[in-house]
């Protein structure tokens, strides 16, 4: 568990990472190597905060730090690494837990540590939330499988999980949507308005699955139509 006031190393990605989302990286920055040394060497976390848009072209970060990030991340922990011949890394790290930045500084090797807090998820354990949580069931599924169809993919063993926040991290994962969005969900502050969000979110983004299935479809049949000449007169 993340306490209050820890300071951990920060990668920032122009990615959003949710809790229990799988996160493969390429790590070739000596600062990063350094990083994923370290956290590999105590069993400790890194944090995963998205980059504001206008600073995605930036990747050295160097100012006013804080202002330059997302300030709700999302701490990762490295599963498994593979070590390269150049000293470059793979590694697969799963999202943990949520936390909010408090301040931001310049460690080692220009590498960013944050001075965070963990940003606990409300009303938990409220009867709404199970009630919505019920809601949000279906609408998940139906999106998994429509993505199922466009990508050809296989996920009819995909099991949901059972707890609400879990089912909520999932679809915010699942959803395709622009970045800010997904940061929104992230962001959310309490459980019952994520699952809200997240169901007006994946209707929404059903909605454009469906319609590109359609076309997709339209357009192969198009193509496997007979061959016919056609007279300009």
């Amino acid at each position: 568990m993340l306490a209050y006031n820890s300071t951990i190393p920060l990668f920032p990605l122009n990615v959003v990472l949710f809790p229990g989302m799988m996160l493969p990286l390429h790590i070739f920055e000596k600062r990063y190597r350094v990083m994923t040394k370290e956290c590999l060497d105590n069993g400790e976390p890194f944090g995963v905060v998205l980059v504001k848009p206008q600073q995605v072209t930036r990747p050295d970060l160097k100012g006013d730090y804080f202002d330059e990030l997302h300030h709700v991340g999302t701490t990762a922990l490295i599963m498994a690494v593979e070590h390269l011949d150049d000293g470059q890394m793979n590694l697969i790290a799963v999202g943990q837990e949520r936390f909010i930045i408090k301040d931001i500084h310049a460690g080692q090797d220009d590498l960013l540590l944050g001075r965070v807090d963990p940003y606990p998820m409300q009303d938990e354990g409220s009867p709404t939330v199970g009630r919505l949580a019920q809601k949000l069931r279906p609408v998940v599924q139906r999106y998994i499988d429509h993505l199922a169809d466009a990508s050809g993919e296989d996920l009819s063993g995909a099991t949901l999980p059972t707890d609400p926040a879990a089912l909520a991290f999932l679809a915010g994962t699942a959803i395709q949507g622009p970045l800010p969005d997904k940061q929104k969900l992230l962001a959310t502050t309490s459980l019952s308005t994520l699952i809200v969000n997240t169901v007006s979110m994946l209707q929404r983004e059903d909605k454009i699955l469906i319609y590109m299935l359609k076309a997709y479809q339209t357009h192969r049949q198009t193509q496997r139509l007979p061959f016919v000449d056609y007279c300009l007169n």
